[in-house]
């Protein structure tokens, strides 16, 4: 079977001795080789020689009327043909993803980010490119990226120092909020007396958050809010979910609680708590070349979080 790349295209691929040999298989003699390459019969005679002697063992056999391959000729044919189709795999992979954003991209983020953030943003580039393939890993633990072939990550909060490429694409704000029936039978927020009865109340922390909890509130709330978790869970839909069923005060991001902020709900506590915006990063571990669909990924993200607050 004839192979459909130029000898030109071959050049590029193989040193010239593996070349020369590859051109003459395809060619079936040694004439026919050195018009393909455009040069003297000799020269190719002589590169089959040279190959011939570096490897120490006979490729073919020529007679003036046929040219065969011996078994070891067979085999390095074929490993010839693999080193061409390999690369002209890899350049075709790499115009693809200067191209256009296609096949499987994977990325992984908290569960609090998903339905706000990535499934938007997600939706947003399959409109403009419907042959990618996303897969949607939800997981508040930091994944091993390149063991878990995963393209991108959206993590919250500082980055350990690692070889991943970090971005930052926008930043969550945080919010104390309690089921209103907890506040029933407290008193006034306005009251002295408020600060600390609140702070008696059970606590539901996520699993990161340290054993003591402390809050500085605006001039609704007189002093510092300090909290022991009662209550804990590990991912940001589990610490709401006990929240909204009135188990306890709770810091969940501002992303994560505006439904139930504005159903009611939930209400913050106090407004001015953690002045300070938690960043947000998009992280890969790819390195010069990276793929269209991460940097289109990127922006994305970065655009729905500019929707929904600081950046």
């Amino acid at each position: 079977m004839k192979y459909k790349f130029s000898f030109g295209e071959q050049l590029n691929m193989l040193s010239p001795l593996p070349m020369s040999f590859l051109a003459i298989v395809e060619a079936g003699s040694i004439t026919g080789a050195a018009d393909a390459l455009g040069v003297a019969k000799s020269a190719v005679s002589q590169n089959l020689k040279h190959l011939e002697d570096t490897l120490g063992v006979k490729l073919a056999i020529r007679t003036t009327r046929r040219f065969t391959l011996t078994p070891a000729g067979e085999r390095y044919y074929q490993r010839c043909k693999d080193i061409v189709a390999l690369s002209h795999s890899a350049r075709t992979e790499m115009e693809a993803y200067g191209a256009t954003p296609k096949g499987p991209f994977v990325i992984t983020a908290p569960h609090a980010l998903i339905a706000p953030v990535v499934a938007p943003a997600l939706a947003q580039m399959l409109r403009r490119f419907s042959s990618l393939q996303p897969r949607v890993i939800a997981d508040d633990a930091r994944l091993d990226l390149v063991a878990g072939g995963i393209d991108l990550a959206l993590t919250v909060g500082d980055l350990p120092d690692s070889s991943l490429k970090a971005q930052r694409v926008g930043a969550l704000c945080d919010t104390l909020c309690v089921a209103p029936e907890l506040l029933e039978t407290g008193p006034s927020p306005s009251a002295a007396e408020f600060t600390d009865w609140i702070q008696q109340l059970p606590y539901v922390a996520h699993m990161r958050e340290p054993a003591t909890v402390t809050f500085a509130c605006d001039s609704e709330i007189r002093g510092d809010l300090r909290f022991v978790p009662n209550l804990r869970g590990n991912t940001v839909d589990a610490v709401l979910a006990m929240a909204r069923e009135g188990m306890g005060v709770a810091l969940l991001p501002d992303l994560a609680v505006a439904e139930d902020l504005a159903g009611g709900r939930l209400v913050r506590v106090c407004s001015a708590h953690n002045p300070a915006p938690v960043p947000i990063y998009a992280v890969h571990a790819y390195d010069a070349l990276v793929p269209l669909s991460v940097r289109e990924a990127i922006l994305a993200l970065r655009h729905r979080l500019s929707e929904n607050g600081p950046t």
